[in-house]
């Protein structure tokens, strides 16, 4: 069964090399991807036009359908069901994996990208503000931190409205720290969680761990305990490239080659590090003009400091005789 034409996947931009910067964008994308659903994705989105205020929607017509449940049950319909190729039995432990995970991760990801101040106020508001349009940029994405705190006090027994001493963050880490080693154990060395075949689990496994891992976050305990976890990175990394090899973004990207010079950059990207070193040749010739403009005044200053003060007062004026009256 062929997807209508026209029907289109709204999510949010990426960053860090990542196709979105939303675990709800990013496992819809896994849908479109690990199906190869025939879809086109745009990722200047305004959520406010989806009906829930949120993204990802899915547009068919004048229909849409917002939220990861609503997409995953309209691709099912239309003959793209990820878990088609699972047997009933791993149906039934994909479903059971999920729920373990979500469970475990969900408000640890809550907590560290929207409900940890430092965080959400040095990293995350910027994310969604810079894909928000003007002028709900100033006050959306404050409604994911109000969600987290809806989400925090319900599954790790805190508000992130209270002081940081407060904070049970480390109860979340343990928790956190313990579903990331077995989710190890279970990969193992396998491609997909279930051997060969890909599932809605290793959607949602990507999703959170990549997140997790790849957005720099000032305050991310999970990031370093992935990291030891290779075959986790290496699971993260290769649905990254092969998958989303042609989604995948960073603002910055600068790569070398063998030669050293700059490989290929995007329109977007030049035009950014052009400005970068338009601002700081400016920066560097003022500096200079502004330490020649001293140094001239200095030499004037100390000529006149150094003649008599007759001009003045009739007072002779010395150096070293004015520092030390100062002192």
């Amino acid at each position: 069964m062929e997807m209508q034409l026209g029907a289109m996947l709204h999510v949010y931009k990426g960053e860090y090399g990542l196709p979105s910067i939303d675990f709800e964008c990013l496992r819809a994308l896994c849908l479109l991807r690990f199906t190869r659903c025939p879809m086109d994705v745009e990722t200047s989105s305004n959520p406010l036009r989806s009906g829930a205020g949120k993204l990802p929607y899915l547009q068919i017509g004048n229909q849409k359908f917002a939220g990861y449940r609503q997409i995953k049950r309209v691709l099912d319909l239309e003959g793209y069901p990820i878990d088609a190729h699972l047997s009933t039995k791993q149906k039934h432990l994909s479903s059971a994996y999920a729920n373990w995970v979500f469970t475990n991760l969900h408000a640890y990801y809550h907590y560290f990208l929207y409900g940890e101040p430092h965080n959400f106020d040095t990293t995350t508001r910027g994310l969604y503000a810079k894909r928000t349009p003007f002028p709900f940029n100033f006050y959306y994405p404050s409604s994911y931190q109000r969600e987290a705190c809806d989400v925090v006090q319900v599954m790790a027994g805190f508000d992130v409205n209270d002081k940081m001493d407060k904070h049970e963050g480390d109860y979340l880490v343990v928790n956190a720290k313990k579903v990331v080693n077995l989710l190890s154990r279970k990969l193992g060395r396998k491609v997909w969680f279930f051997g060969d075949t890909y599932s809605e689990f290793d959607a949602i496994v990507y999703s959170y761990l990549a997140i997790i891992f790849k957005i720099a976050l000032p305050n991310n305990p999970l990031q370093n305990h992935i990291k030891g976890c290779q075959n986790l990175v290496n699971f993260i990394n290769r649905i990254t490239k092969d998958i989303f090899r042609n989604e995948g973004y960073s603002s910055v990207k600068l790569t070398k080659t063998p030669s050293g010079t700059e490989a290929s950059l995007t329109a977007s990207e030049r035009k950014f590090m052009d400005s970068e070193l338009n601002t700081k040749i400016v920066a560097g010739v003022g500096a200079v003009l502004a330490m020649g403009a001293f140094a001239a005044w200095r030499g004037i200053y100390n000529q006149l400091t150094t003649r008599s003060s007759t001009d003045y007062d009739g007072i002779d004026y010395e150096d070293d005789e004015l520092e030390e009256g100062l002192e």
